[in-house]
C-alpha cells in the first residue's frame, strides 16, 4: 500500500477538475489511461510529492475514511459545480445538481460524526465544494478560467462522463472497503447509501456516454486513475 486513502481522495478530486480545466488536452489523457504506473506524480511510499501528506496511521478507520470521502466527494462537488455553468445537455446539468445536493448532504452528515465520535479532531477545511468560497467557487470558475470560454458545450460533457464514472468508481470501491472495515453501524449505512447512490449515476453516465458519444463505460478507468495518482490497484487503500 503506497497511498493513503485520504490522498487517494484528495487527488482524484484534483485530477478530476484538472482534467475538465485542461479542455482538449486531457481527452486525450482520459483516451490513454489504460496502465497504472508505479509511483505516480502525487507522491509515492515515501509520502512525498505534490499530494504526499499522510494522516497518522494509528487513527481509527472510521475516522479516516470519514476524512477521506469528505475530499473524494468535495472533488466531485467542484466539478459538478462547473458542469452546471458549462453543460449543453440539460439532463447533466440535472445530474450535477443531484450530485452537489446528495453529497454535500453527506459531506455534511460526516463532519458532524467526526465531531460527535472523534471530539477535537478535523476533518480539513469545510467548503472546497460549497458556496462558501471553496477553491473553485471563486475566480476560476466565476468568469475566470472556465468562465472565459477555455472548454465548454459538448467538449466539457464528454469530458464530464469519462473522468466522473471512474471517480465514481473510487467511492464505490472504498465504501465497500467500508462495509467490512468500518466500526459504527451508521458507517456502514452511509457506505451503502454511496454505493447505492453512485452505482445508479454510473449507469445514466455509462448511458449518456453511449447514446450520445458511442462509447462504452470507462469505470475500468477507476485502477489507472489510482495508479497515475502513485497508487496501486487495491480498492481498498
Amino acid at each position: 500500500m503506497t497511498m493513503t486513502r485520504r490522498t487517494i481522495g484528495v487527488a482524484a478530486g484534483a485530477l478530476l477538475t484538472g482534467a475538465l480545466l485542461l479542455g482538449g488536452a486531457s481527452v486525450t489523457l482520459a483516451r490513454g489511461m489504460t496502465a497504472a504506473p508505479t509511483g505516480g506524480m502525487m507522491g509515492g511510499s515515501s509520502g512525498g510529492g505534490m499530494m504526499g501528506h499522510r494522516p497518522q496511521a494509528t487513527a481509527p478507520y472510521d475516522l479516516r475514511f470519514m476524512d477521506d470521502m469528505i475530499m473524494h466527494h468535495e472533488g466531485a462537488i467542484m466539478s459538478a459545480r462547473m458542469m452546471i455553468s458549462q453543460s449543453a445537455h440539460p439532463e447533466l446539468r440535472d445530474l450535477a445538481r443531484r450530485i452537489i445536493a446528495g453529497q454535500q448532504a453527506q459531506v455534511d452528515q460526516m463532519r458532524a460524526w467526526i465531531r460527535q465520535w472523534y471530539p477535537g479532531k478535523d476533518a480539513g477545511p469545510a467548503g472546497m465544494g460549497s458556496g462558501s468560497g471553496g477553491m473553485m467557487s471563486g475566480g476560476m470558475m466565476g468568469g475566470g478560467m472556465m468562465g472565459g470560454g477555455m472548454m465548454g458545450g459538448d467538449t466539457f460533457d464528454y469530458m464530464f462522463l469519462r473522468m466522473m464514472i471512474p471517480h465514481h468508481q473510487i467511492a464505490i470501491d472504498m465504501s465497500h472497503d467500508a462495509l467490512t472495515q468500518a466500526q459504527h453501524p451508521l458507517l456502514k449505512e452511509l457506505a451503502r447509501s454511496i454505493i447505492r447512490d453512485q452505482s445508479a449515476q454510473i449507469t445514466e453516465m455509462e448511458r449518456y456516454l453511449q447514446a450520445w458519444y458511442g462509447e462504452t463505460s470507462t469505470r475500468d478507468l477507476a485502477g489507472p486513475m489510482r495508479g497515475m495518482m502513485g497508487g496501486d490497484n487495491d480498492p481498498t487503500l
